[in-house]
């Protein structure tokens, strides 16, 4: 009969929840520092959007190789590894000299995202099943309170400081959660005997370096330029060769056995699509409240992290909320809830975008933040569900793979919008101690409308992947997993 130590299980929860709030307190602080940094370093809207995507994307590629590995060696081993990588593109991060080496050390940092599907296997091996979703919407409220925290002190250090100087601050809390994982942590229990496909990993990157380079350089060179069409048609057959390698391998990086069933392929398709929904929208909503007006609401970095303390706010609720329904009724109603919640919400948010004030913005933008709470908190407890504790690090870790694939096309696509459909307005500024207007172009109204038009229709396609599901009696599968064991 299996036998579960809660007593530790809660303090490895105490020790790897809080890895949600060092990230998101990093991440929530860089988010609305975005235009200051395209100004900063002189870079347009549509470019700035490569310091998420590139960060998005090694993490995307790093996800499926650490899952494996941790499967093989020990998901503790490479988790402590990961969060290493992971503090060194913090340090470097801070000091960065220009755009090109910024976006280097993004990458650097990216390659630590792979740390979350691994803290999730190892909660997930500690908890009976009948508290993992409570376990779990606790971590993912994680992610709220870092952003909580990172809003108002985050804007204000990087509106007085420099977003530099919040790096800063992040890396001795980054050092701290590395020493206790390596003395407090358990080694996981459980092996699987198999290979790494490096060739894998080489077209998995190279397919979506290619189109995120194609999205976010469109505006540039031409939709219809060379360059662009080159990049997208490229990157489609690298993805037709990528998934023909993993069908034919031995080891494949991707098992695209477990996706024959239902949940797992329900819930790896809705990370892309939420992914790319979530991220396209949140950087929607930090260009509208930093923009000049007329367009935007012409606030400054810590006005904008304030405005934004309710999103993290109804996240850290939701989250804990959604964890205590789902270990009573399964993750399936509170998935298909959270999809159709995120469809009037956007739809809303794009017919107000110019018209609305800012308390209504905040208001829909708050509730597709519940929206999004309730999604995450309810794909990851189907998938974890669903596939057998040996096979854990390297399903949590595709279901990452997808979302954050999702994630890295959402700004990309998001910038692009912005840097193709642009209004000029006359801005004043002082040259010489004397106020002159010159006129700058801007994302115009039609950009941000469209942005939130595209990530509505990609909630109905999540909210008909939601009906798809099969719901999981958590109860049943405690019995299972006991005579299993």
């Amino acid at each position: 009969m299996s036998t579960y130590d809660l007593k530790y299980a809660y303090r490895a929860l105490v020790i790897l929840a809080p890895l949600a709030v060092a990230v998101m307190y990093t991440e929530g602080m860089l988010i609305p520092a975005l235009p200051s940094i395209a100004s900063e370093f002189g870079v347009s809207s549509a470019t700035v959007s490569w310091v998420l995507s590139i960060y998005l994307l090694t993490g995307t590629v790093m996800n499926p190789i650490a899952g494996k590995l941790g499967d093989i060696f020990g998901k503790k081993r490479i988790l402590e590894i990961v969060i290493w990588i992971y503090a060194l593109g913090v340090t470097l991060t801070g000091f960065s000299p220009n755009f090109t080496a910024l976006l280097i050390f993004r990458a650097i940092q990216g390659l630590g995202l792979a740390m979350f599907p691994l803290a999730f296997s190892l909660i997930r091996e500690e908890f009976p099943p009948n508290l993992v979703p409570r376990a779990q919407g606790l971590v993912s409220a994680m992610f709220g309170v870092g952003s909580a925290i990172a809003l108002p002190l985050g804007g204000y250090i990087a509106q007085n400081f420099g977003w530099q100087y919040t790096y800063h601050t992040v890396i001795p809390v980054v050092i701290t959660l590395a020493l206790l994982i390596h003395f407090f942590i358990r080694e996981s229990k459980v092996r699987l005997e198999t290979k790494i496909d490096y060739l894998g990993v080489i077209l998995l990157g190279s397919a979506l370096g290619t189109l995120i380079f194609g999205l976010t350089e469109g505006p540039t060179y031409g939709w219809a330029s060379l360059e662009t069409i080159g990049s997208i048609i490229t990157s489609l057959l690298l993805f037709v060769v990528f998934f023909y390698e993993e069908k034919i391998s031995s080891s494949p990086l991707m098992p695209l056995s477990l996706m024959n069933r239902r949940n797992v392929l329900v819930a790896n398709i809705a990370a892309i699509v939420a992914g790319f929904a979530l991220f396209m929208a949140y950087q929607t909503l930090t260009y509208l409240l930093e923009e000049p007006k007329p367009v935007g609401f012409d606030l400054d970095i810590l006005s904008t992290g304030l405005w934004l303390v309710p999103l993290a706010l109804i996240q850290m609720v939701g989250s804990v909320a959604g964890g205590r329904f789902i270990s009573k009724k399964g993750p399936r109603p509170i998935l298909i809830f959270g999809s159709f919640l995120l469809i009037p919400s956007y739809l809303i948010l794009s017919l107000i975008v110019g018209k609305g004030g800012l308390g209504t913005i905040i208001l829909f933008a708050s509730i597709s933040n519940l929206a999004a709470a309730l999604l995450n908190v309810s794909l990851i407890n189907i998938l974890v569900f669903s596939v057998e504790r040996q096979y854990m690090g390297i399903a949590t870790s595709l279901n990452t793979v997808f979302r954050l694939l999702g994630g890295t096309l959402g700004p990309a696509v998001a910038g692009a919008i912005m840097g193709t459909f642009e209004t000029s307005i006359v801005y004043p500024v002082v040259i010489n101690g004397q106020i002159s207007y010159i006129p700058v172009m801007i994302p115009s109204d039609f950009s941000f409308s469209l942005n939130y038009l595209i990530a509505m229709g990609i909630a109905i396609v999540m909210s008909a992947l939601s009906l798809a599901s099969r719901n999981i009696q958590l109860g049943q599968r405690v019995a299972k997993e006991v005579i299993k064991e």
